[in-house]
């Protein structure tokens, strides 16, 4: 058996994984290259125990052009450990509190239906932690507290990121061309962030 941190191989040796997030939860946007986005460096670091076998689902985005909670469906079932990164554009949507929850549980109950026995890890919004120019630190901290009320009303553990947010050299400078053909924004994470985000997920997971 390979047991690395928190996380168990299956007997069959191959760990299945899936990852549900938004842009800064699952597509690596503003890393200089995909290989430097959090979801990656945890793909080379779980892979680097034994086999991993990758989840899939169907994402279309809200109206406004953003991947939000509702985001999802057809989530593939069976999996080991998923990853949820969700809930920035909710709040940058200005979402009421009660949607915001009942999106978020909306979402985890399609996990937990897909794959019962996952070790699920959510984390939070990508937010500052006084709300920017979106909201106040008020409400930024009651959404991470739905969020993870959430998770662990569906046997999760959380895991937040708005002190990772706070600090400038995870965002700065602007202007650094990106993967994709982006350049960093200022919003998004850059090399640094990315590589925060991923820490902070390993060390919680022991790993």
């Amino acid at each position: 058996m390979t047991q690395a941190g928190k996380i168990i191989w299956p007997d069959s040796g191959t760990l299945r994984v899936n990852f549900l997030g938004d842009s800064v939860g699952y597509r690596g946007s503003f890393a200089s290259a995909l290989g430097n986005s959090w979801r990656y460096l945890m793909r080379a670091r779980l892979e680097s125990f034994a086999p991993v076998t990758y989840g899939t689902c169907t994402h279309i985005h809200n109206a406004n052009g953003n991947t939000v909670f509702t985001s999802f469906s057809n989530v593939s079932g069976g999996e080991d450990v998923t990853f949820v990164m969700l809930g920035t554009n909710n709040v940058r949507e200005g979402q009421e509190y009660s949607a915001f929850y009942s999106d978020c549980a909306y979402m985890l109950d399609q996990v937990r239906t897909a794959a019962p026995d996952a070790l699920l890890v959510v984390g939070g919004v990508w937010m500052p932690s006084d709300g920017g120019t979106w909201t106040d630190c008020r409400r930024v901290a009651h959404y991470d507290a739905l969020i993870a009320e959430q998770a662990h009303q569906h046997d999760g553990m959380y895991v937040p990121f708005t002190d990772l947010f706070d600090c400038d050299s995870n965002r700065h400078p602007t202007g650094v061309p990106a993967f994709g053909e982006y350049t960093t924004d200022g919003f998004h994470p850059n090399d640094a962030g990315h590589r925060a985000i991923y820490d902070r997920y390993r060390i919680a997971l022991g790993l």
